[in-house]
């Protein structure tokens, strides 16, 4: 079977193991969070010690490490565990949404402190190639946001004023919510209820109106946020 176009996801633990996958598949599901069917991701049926040479993994093997003699299982597990190596045409199509997401980041985060008015994508988008930043194809998101408005501020006039706010949602509605708070805000104070979770949090000012209404999407529009 011709593999040329499979990539390897690599797992690390007592021993190395190896699967191939197919890189589109591959690529929305460990990337992009898509749901997925190990059977339909794998590019050869088949767990691996060394995919170049073709050594394949003993049942033995594969129950030492991932306590099953089943091979879906364990491709399974490398999948979820392993790091896979992205195709350079991947890694340019990731690089170049992360620059848009940076660009929205900031037109929708920082304000032009003259005007008190978020600063628009095509205006942040030309500071940022004045400024000479480059988003990798594996930037954490938050850091690039900071990295990329020190450089701007001697550009182009930035404000990050931050805002404090007080949040009330149903407790059996909290979990990608609570993901999202903590994603974009600290969290000052937090109380578990036995029905509702309550919250101070601060976040940069140009956040708010977006958080909101991620929490409020979360929640079915069961949750209250006031500004302090």
């Amino acid at each position: 079977m011709d593999t040329s176009e499979a990539i390897t996801i690599s797992y690390s633990g007592g021993k190395g193991f190896e699967i191939l996958v197919d890189p589109d598949l591959a690529k929305e599901a460990k990337m992009e969070g898509k749901d997925h069917d190990i059977q339909r991701l794998l590019f050869v049926q088949d767990v691996f010690t060394d995919a170049g040479s073709g050594e394949r993994a003993s049942v033995s093997e594969l129950e030492a490490e991932f306590g099953t003699d089943k091979m879906m299982e364990a491709a399974e597990q490398i999948f979820e565990k392993g790091k896979m190596q992205l195709t350079t045409e991947q890694k340019a199509e990731i690089r170049e949404d992360k620059w848009k997401q940076l660009v929205n980041m900031i037109a929708r985060r920082a304000q032009n402190p003259q005007t008190g008015n978020p600063h628009p994508p095509n205006r942040v988008e030309n500071a940022l190639e004045e400024a000479g930043y480059n988003v990798d194809w594996d930037s954490d998101m938050e850091e690039a946001f900071d990295e990329a408005t020190d450089l701007l501020k001697p550009i182009i006039p930035i404000s990050l004023q931050e805002k404090t706010v007080a949040i009330r949602m149903p407790v059996d509605k909290t979990g990608k919510a609570y993901d999202r708070i903590q994603q974009v805000a600290d969290l000052e104070e937090e109380q578990w209820g036995s029905d509702y979770f309550t919250a101070k949090v601060t976040l940069p000012a140009g956040v708010l109106t977006e958080l909101m209404e991620d929490i409020q999407e979360f929640t079915g529009g069961e949750a209250e946020m006031k500004e302090y």
